[in-house]
């Protein structure tokens, strides 16, 4: 089957792979929340996005990791050495940007059961509706016309478009993972600034 070839299962499994940094992302701030650890820390002068860039800095190199795994094992299988790996690993940046500020807006604004639960649902739906390793056609029309909603599929076929050497438009897939990403980042500034407010007062 064409979505098992090495070009087009490697971004799926790769995207798989970087959702679950938004659980453990997820899980160790609510975690922080409930033993009241940020509540200290939010006597701090730190702004909303200094608690962001503290939390998002330290998962960069895990996120890249990842990539760089499910990249080097691409090329066991049968994925061509060439420049384009390169391109596909950034073509991965949006998600992970996506993936990191979901996580953090998930562990601002939910229990550590909610987040476990969440998380959950958003792994599994990361695969699904992303095609990670089916052809989302067979789902039918109203779902596929779900999936080009949800940035999971976007990511994916970017990653493909750019490691199969395809010339078809990469913009608009790596458009709408951005876009997930910015509206994410800024509520996981707003959620964090509420949650200042009320713990200092």
């Amino acid at each position: 089957m064409e979505v098992f070839q090495p070009v087009n299962i490697v971004p799926g499994l790769t995207v798989f792979g970087l959702t679950f940094i938004t659980m453990t992302l997820g899980m160790l701030i609510a975690k922080n929340k409930s033993s009241s650890f940020l509540t200290r820390l939010f006597i701090s002068p730190l702004k909303p996005r200094d608690f962001i860039l503290r939390y998002f800095i330290p998962v960069m190199p895990m996120t890249a990791i990842i990539t760089v795994s499910c990249l080097v094992t691409g090329l066991l299988v049968g994925v061509p050495f060439s420049v384009k790996l390169l391109y596909t690993f950034l073509s991965f940046i949006p998600f992970v940007l996506f993936s990191v500020f979901f996580g953090i807006f998930l562990g601002i604004t939910c229990r550590e059961t909610q987040v476990l639960a969440l998380g959950n649902i958003y792994i599994i739906s990361s695969t699904l509706l992303g095609g990670a390793w089916m052809d989302l056609r067979i789902l039918g029309e109203t779902i596929e016309k779900i999936t080009d909603l949800l940035p999971f599929s976007h990511a994916i076929e970017a990653s493909r478009i750019v490691l199969s050497g395809r010339q078809d438009d990469t913009w608009v897939h790596l458009g709408v993972a951005c876009l997930y990403a910015l509206v994410f980042f800024m509520l996981a500034v707003v959620f964090f600034r509420r949650k200042m407010r009320s713990d200092n007062k």
